[in-house]
């Protein structure tokens, strides 16, 4: 990334502390929780004139117990579902969460990064992305030297723009859809190394659309992050024992279960479903509902078979148990979701 445009975004991240300094001391929030956070730190601020780096105030929160912020406290009525700015050594070593993703990339220097507890040394061009309401901080940082860039993604946007992406890799598609399954079950973290130059002109078309702010950004800016995941998941090495029960689940989806996924490993039925846990975030029920509904998603696109006949071929027993299974997943009916995607087909 160019040292002009992270000048500019340095310049966008001051700026976004004086509006946000401004709705504080005009005790101006945009909803309740929001109104919690400024009446416990509004005590605070009389006397006080003078303007507050979004560090600072970050730092202030942190150290009053406000430790997971929301998502509107950084883009209040947004044009699109995300949020660019720059990490600043004000904040090095305050640990903090959000109720939103986290991707850190490091576009220049050398830092540390933890993660309840984990350490991870990033080099240039290494990313980061933290669950929501992991734990997280960031040391070893010098202004002069590190730019971090940090941009903020809701859980909502992994329901729609970028599901159709992540679903070609099991891993990254578990990571972003087990935090809505079981936030006590989730991974912490990904952590992306030695990425190719694509992915660093990617974050140079997301922060400048970002920083342009235009009514058609939004849009654009949907469309580069499904790119951006790609390019990830097109470098990713995956795990191989999740390849490999992905594939076994796969061919057998009429028949697959613990048990016969264990005798297929050689291993103890209870030793898999611990393994299961500890690699994916997911129970092995969940895996395998997981792979179902991928191969579902394809066989109501690219086939004419009947909804009966496909649940039948997943290994449901009663399509009501696949109605329920499908909806939790799409957000819509196998019916509608088949006309959807015939609908987005091109002539």
């Amino acid at each position: 990334m160019n040292e002009q445009l992270m000048k500019r975004i340095q310049e966008s991240s001051d700026n976004y502390s004086r509006r946000l300094w401004r709705r504080f001391m005009e005790k101006k929030a945009f909803n309740p929780q929001e109104e919690e956070i400024f009446t416990k730190l509004r005590p605070l601020f009389n006397g006080y004139t003078g303007e507050m780096h979004p560090d600072d105030l970050h730092k202030m929160l942190t150290d009053h117990g406000i430790r997971t912020l929301p998502m509107s406290f950084f883009a209040p009525g947004a044009r699109a579902d995300l949020f660019i700015n720059c990490h600043n050594s004000f904040m090095n070593g305050v640990p903090h969460a959000h109720d939103y993703f986290e991707i850190v990339y490091l576009c220049k220097g050398e830092v540390t990064d933890w993660i309840d507890g984990t350490e991870i040394r990033l080099k240039k061009g290494d990313i980061c992305i933290h669950n929501p309401n992991a734990s997280n901080m960031i040391t070893d940082m010098d202004d002069n030297d590190d730019f971090v860039l940090n941009i903020i993604l809701p859980p909502r946007i992994f329901r729609h723009s970028l599901s159709t992406a992540l679903r070609q890799n099991r891993q990254l598609d578990a990571f972003f859809n087990q935090y809505s399954l079981s936030a006590d079950n989730a991974e912490n973290y990904m952590y992306f190394p030695d990425n190719s130059v694509r992915i660093d002109m990617i974050m140079e078309l997301l922060s400048e659309e970002f920083l342009r702010g235009e009514d058609s950004s939004g849009f654009i800016i949907e469309s580069t992050l499904v790119v951006f995941f790609a390019e990830l998941i097109r470098n990713y090495r995956p795990d191989p024992f999740l390849k490999e029960l992905t594939e076994f689940i796969t061919d057998n989806l009429e028949t697959a279960s613990l048990e016969s996924a264990a005798a297929h490993f050689c291993y103890h039925r209870n030793y898999l479903s611990v393994l299961v846990r500890q690699r994916t975030g997911f129970t092995f029920l969940q895996l395998l509902t997981e792979v179902r509904m991928q191969k579902a998603a394809s066989l109501l696109r690219y086939s004419d078979h009947s909804i009966e006949k496909i649940s039948e071929s997943l290994g449901y027993r009663s399509s009501a148990s696949f109605f329920h299974h499908f909806e939790n997943s799409f957000h819509m009916t196998p019916a509608v979701w088949r006309r959807s995607q015939k609908e987005k087909a091109p002539l």
